[in-house]
């Protein structure tokens, strides 16, 4: 059968092809490569293979619904996007809605690969309430491809922006790694914080008040951060929001891109690249700036903050030295007891320690001393969302082999994440999304006819059920 992107490999002089999965390692922290036996090739030229049979025949799956369906899960689903502030904006889109709905609660629930979302809807409510709803694995593509239309996606964010924020507004810009092995233009070698991977780039932003992903763009894995920033504010400009700040990771400091924010006249907090002359200057000239008139905390966490002015390429700036104590003493400590076994003298020691624990944000304000730490910590969300969409959304790895697929792909997972963050901000810490819809997915119904009648809520079910704004109902008609 054609394959997938797939690799081959010749062991004992036969081809034999494998695909090959990205995952994220929680011990190493960094995603790797795992590779899935397909079948023996039968055409190396055109990749295709003859397909692994299963050790027993595997009865066709049955598209029958069941009359006893998990109803809890996807009726809490159904309750929120009833009231998300963007629903007509979702109902405007020119695909199936049944079918965008259903997808978003199986990415929800599941967090699975779509080619099992048919035989999870066939014991789900699910099935009822999106009926129309076509989750065949050739439906889905066809979903997909049309969900990725460019002229969709500017009717859908010129709607869903405007729904969620104003015209003026400070923004949150960050950028991740979608390792992959598709064979399309966007993926390319990438060498980000010291790795070479394959990968496609996502860049996110986020409205810094609401925390709420307002757009996002992709580029191919060679595109470095700096050269995306302009780009990124001329579409949003286009999509009728004006940005009166930004808040940037390191990756994005450029000549270039500091002059243009200062031409737009869009203020920005952004963290200077160690590597920078202007970065060794200020640890340089740190070395009297722990003191009590330079003390803030933040997070039940002391720390120094200096502010000095400086000429950033033409334009006056503010430079702001932070000392976070404990990481110093952590990185201060490990560092002695090495610097003692290599024989450092005590001027090598002195220059190093000033270093520890230290690191430089820029920015075109002049903020007090106790705005910094928060701003700069607030880049944190862009940091969830992505876990979040990685990891619990199943964005990676990735498995769509074309441009239009892709981009369908990447829309559903960020409507996903929107109505994950709604649920997520319900729920409002006393239980996690994960938590919640384990927890809701445990109450059945059974299905009679034309009337549902749903089995007895535990007491954890109808907390859930409060904080999503509803009562678990005893009875329904379908």
């Amino acid at each position: 059968m054609p394959g997938r992107d797939v690799k081959i490999k010749n062991i004992g002089g036969r081809n034999y092809a494998y695909d090959m999965i990205s995952y994220w390692d929680k011990d190493l922290k960094k995603y790797r490569k795992k590779s899935v036996y397909l079948g023996v090739v039968t055409n190396k030229e055109t990749k295709e293979y003859r397909p692994k049979q299963p050790k027993e025949k595997q009865a066709s799956l049955s598209t029958e619904k069941e009359i006893i369906q998990n109803f809890g899960d996807s009726y809490s689903i159904n309750q929120v996007l009833n009231r998300v502030p963007f629903l007509s904006v979702l109902k405007g889109l020119s695909v199936n809605f049944d079918t965008l709905m259903s997808l978003i609660c199986f990415k929800i629930i599941k967090s699975s690969a779509m080619q099992y979302a048919e035989g999870w809807s066939v014991g789900n409510f699910a099935s009822y309430l999106y009926p129309a709803a076509e989750l065949k694995s050739q439906r889905i593509s066809e979903f997909l491809k049309a969900l990725g239309s460019e002229k969709l996606w500017r009717g859908f964010f010129g709607g869903y922006i405007s729904s969620v924020t104003g015209e003026k507004t400070g923004i949150i810009v960050d950028s991740t790694g979608m390792p992959n092995e598709i064979d399309f233009p966007l993926s390319a070698w990438g060498n980000h914080g010291g790795d070479y991977e394959i990968e496609t780039r996502l860049m996110i932003v986020i409205d810094k008040t609401s925390g709420k992903p307002l757009y996002f763009r992709y580029m191919a894995g060679n595109i470095v951060d700096v050269s995306t920033l302009k780009n990124t504010v001329c579409e949003l400009s286009e999509m009728g929001v004006k940005s009166s700040f930004a808040l940037l990771d390191a990756g994005f400091y450029s000549e270039g891109n500091i002059k243009e924010l200062y031409e737009n006249n869009i203020s920005f907090l952004t963290r200077l690249p160690s590597g920078r002359k202007l970065h060794k200057e200020l640890i340089k000239n740190s070395t009297t700036m722990e003191t009590a008139a330079n003390m803030v905390t933040y997070n039940k966490r002391a720390m120094f903050v200096k502010k000095e002015t400086i000429d950033l390429f033409g334009n006056k700036g503010f430079a702001y030295i932070i000392c976070d104590v404990k990481r110093k003493g952590e990185e201060s400590n490990k560092f002695l007891l090495a610097a003692k076994e290599d024989g450092l003298d005590d001027i090598e020691i002195d220059k190093e320690l000033n270093k520890k624990g230290k690191f430089v944000m820029l920015s075109s304000e002049d903020l007090s001393i106790n705005e910094v730490i928060p701003l700069y910590y607030t880049r944190q969300a862009a940091e969830n969302i992505f876990g979040i969409s990685k990891s619990f959304l199943d964005l990676l790895p990735l498995r769509t082999h074309s441009i239009e697929t892709f981009r369908g792909y990447l829309m559903l997972t960020f409507i996903s994440l929107l109505v994950y963050i709604e649920i997520k901000n319900l729920l409002k810490g006393t239980y996690t999304v994960e938590g919640a819809m384990i927890e809701m997915g445990n109450l059945m119904c059974k299905i009679y006819g034309k009337n549902v009648i749903i089995s007895e809520p535990s007491k954890k079910m109808k907390e859930v059920a409060k904080l999503l704004g509803y009562m678990v109902p005893m009875k329904l008609g379908v």
